[in-house]
């Protein structure tokens, strides 16, 4: 039903249908999601950069929602664009589209500059959607992007998309929205020179950043959505002396 909705929709002028889009999706996110929002009391003026985990093509929404009345751009893949339901998903909000594992860095540049000009962005470092629910490695963009840009770092953690809308890899265009409780938390924001010290001596150093950054997304999360960084480098850790937590096994990455 929400496909045909959304095909009808598609006829429209592009400000009127932006408008008529969100109006539909609020609509759907209040019948069926309950929402959480933790911690934004961390969120720093703009600009800054949001680094989130990848669950489902409902997390840049579900993030709009929860940022509300701030402003922010989406890095999103191009391939969203390929279907009538997912290209107007991406018109509903402001979108800069990346092609995902290519040398395009035309995208990178337009992130730094809308960071420059004082406007927030939001990236998905995994470069796409978990199938499994765990992090999967990040790509090393991230910590490109925040060099370049020098601003705030704001990790945040995402559950429950993948139950509202599951991947359906056979159709991403007829993907279902289910009954699902959402949860978004932001964390304590940081400059990426904070995170030098765990960087120090690795062979991909700009890698090593990315991953440092992703390891502050993973300290948000519950112990199954951390993956391949459950392991916090010893830099990272802020535990009570003598308290440790157990970290889960991470599941090995994922085909994209």
């Amino acid at each position: 039903m929400i496909h045909n909705v959304f095909s009808l929709l598609s006829v429209l002028p592009a400000r009127p249908r932006r408008a008529a889009v969100r109006k539909l999706m609020d609509t759907v996110w209040h019948l069926r999601t309950s929402e959480e929002v933790l911690g934004r009391e961390n969120l720093p003026p703009p600009p800054c950069l949001f680094i989130c985990n990848h669950l489902s093509n409902a997390d840049g929404f579900t993030l709009d929602r929860a940022l509300r009345p701030r402003k922010v751009h989406f890095l999103a893949g191009i391939k969203l664009q390929g279907t009538v339901m997912t290209r107007l998903g991406t018109e509903a909000v402001d979108t800069i589209f990346i092609r995902p594992n290519s040398s395009d860095i035309e995208p990178i540049k337009r992130a730094v500059e809308t960071l420059k000009a004082g406007h927030s962005v939001l990236i998905f470092p995994e470069g796409g959607r978990s199938r499994t629910g765990a992090l999967t490695q990040a790509k090393k963009g991230a910590s490109l992007i925040a060099r370049r840009a020098g601003v705030p770092i704001v990790p945040v953690a995402l559950t429950g998309t993948e139950k509202f809308m599951p991947i359906d890899d056979r159709d991403m265009g007829r993907e279902q929205v289910r009954r699902a409780h959402l949860t978004v938390r932001f964390g304590r924001p940081f400059l990426l020179d904070e995170l030098e010290a765990e960087a120090a001596g690795a062979e991909d150093p700009r890698q090593a950043l990315t991953d440092a950054m992703m390891r502050r997304v993973a300290g948000l999360l519950p112990p199954e959505y951390r993956g391949v960084y459950a392991d916090p480098a010893p830099e990272a850790e802020d535990e009570a002396p003598g308290v440790r937590h157990p970290a889960p096994h991470a599941p090995p990455e994922p085909g994209r």
